[in-house]
């Protein structure tokens, strides 16, 4: 069993559609079956919510839906010219009613928001349904809605797990095992009474992972635009790398401390039930990608250097410590934190000048000197080992380092410097770390 997810510029026009149709085609015998997780084509969900509201408010939106009618029949024709346009077509006409009902009634609710956006996923899933078939590829067009269930709180719904994989029991591993490839989409689920709920931003990925652990996929494949994730960011480090196996809780500290991965709260399901997560670029489908683990079995020291601007370092004593902690708007900033008995220092997270300024006031009876900072954080399994902190630290000899702390993880070291300094201290740490890992 192997699960697919597919989403933004995978499936933005006919052109990425096709390839994913490609790469669908050529894992369609895939043991115990296939799923196929979509997204909505690239700019959908957006354009569908400003409907609902604009039809809510008893504006026209003939346009609009003109619009989104074109280029989804535009794509299919493109994408497969002799496919049915039947499924689509009914999508495309239950949207129209929909949004013609918001107008009537002059309201747009949450849940109504919700039923509008999921025509996004269900357009873009008819549309890939209806080319595979065209290609005389067995597939079976599913509502994820019948087995995602979730509680009531639109717009950010959270999935019932138990519920998820009992109805999947019933009605999805059926269908599994005819050996159909199952084109189903992510980001889109339904409360107890049937009412269409969305799972919020990263809610495809949430699906692919959930329904990976419900069907006991052996692996999760997430179709992206690059090839996996990097030792740093290419734009600050040209000759960056994809890295070809990380642990859950390496990527947990990247996404927390500036890097462009997935969330790693998105793929936890995959993780608590020991499935691997593999991304994959869409357009370079040879490439190896990287591996998400529980627990990674490489040898290399250092994985990867990330990097968070608009920072803030101070160093205080205990007192003003507990005060900058009692403070609502401050306790949910704070970055970094270490210290002694005596004394502590904070990094904060102030990417406005009101966040800036929150600080600044808490401190106003003070003289504690503030400092703006870039924090960079230094991931791999062994950057504890000392002769790889050592290896960090002879790297900063040009900088000013405000602090260095480690031990807080087992596999992250965090480094605060001037925020001037910050990309050259990345450029420096990433050219120790070795070219293929």
């Amino acid at each position: 069993m192997l699960v697919m997810k597919f989403g933004g510029t995978s499936v933005q026009d006919a052109a990425s559609l096709k390839q994913v149709a490609s790469i669908v085609k050529d894992r369609a015998d895939e043991p115990d079956g296939l799923v196929v997780v979509l997204s909505a084509t690239a700019g959908t969900t957006d354009a569908l919510l400003d409907i609902a509201h604009s039809a809510g408010l008893g504006r026209d939106v003939a346009s609009a839906l003109e619009a989104l009618d074109t280029r989804h029949t535009t794509i299919l024709t493109e994408l497969a010219p002799f496919a049915s346009h039947n499924g689509l077509r009914a999508i495309l006409d239950e949207c129209k009613v929909y949004a013609h009902a918001l107008k009537v009634l002059g309201e747009c609710t949450p849940q109504s928001l919700d039923h509008m956006a999921a025509f996004g996923e269900q357009l873009s899933t008819s549309i890939l349904h209806s080319a595979l078939e065209a290609e005389s590829v067995r597939t079976t067009y599913f509502d994820v809605r019948q087995i995602m269930r979730t509680d009531d709180l639109f717009g950010s719904a959270n999935v019932e797990m138990d519920a998820t994989r009992h109805l999947s029991t019933q009605h999805l591993v059926p269908c599994c095992s005819t050996g159909s490839v199952i084109v189903t989409q992510g980001f889109i689920g339904a409360d107890q009474y049937d009412r269409t709920t969305t799972l919020g931003r990263g809610g495809s990925d949430y699906t692919c992972a959930i329904l990976g652990a419900v069907l006991g996929a052996r692996e999760i494949c997430i179709w992206t635009d690059v090839s996996g994730v990097y030792s740093a960011d290419p734009r600050i480090v040209p000759e960056a790398q994809p890295i070809t196996e990380l642990s859950f809780g390496e990527v947990r500290e990247m996404a927390l401390y500036g890097a462009k991965v997935l969330h790693p709260d998105t793929i936890a399901p995959a993780i608590d039930a020991s499935i691997p997560v593999h991304v994959l670029n869409t357009f370079r489908p040879d490439e190896p990608g990287t591996r998400i683990v529980a627990h990674s079995t490489t040898t290399s020291d250092i994985h990867a250097v990330s990097i968070v601007r608009s920072c803030t370092f101070i160093r205080c004593n205990s007192s003003t410590a507990a005060h900058l902690r009692s403070l609502a708007e401050l306790s949910t900033t704070i970055a970094l934190e270490t210290g002694t008995i005596e004394s502590s220092m904070f990094v904060f997270f102030t990417p406005t000048e009101d966040s800036f300024l929150a600080l600044e006031v808490a401190l106003a009876d003070s003289s504690i000197p503030i400092q703006r900072v870039a924090l960079i954080a230094v991931t791999g399994p062994a950057v504890l080992q000392p002769h790889v902190t050592s290896a960090i630290v002879s790297t900063m000899t040009p900088f000013v380092v405000h602090c260095l702390a480690t031990g807080a993880t087992a596999h992250t070291i965090f480094l605060a410097v001037n925020v001037q300094h910050g990309d050259d201290a990345v450029r420096a740490i990433h050219a120790i770390i070795p070219r293929h890992q």
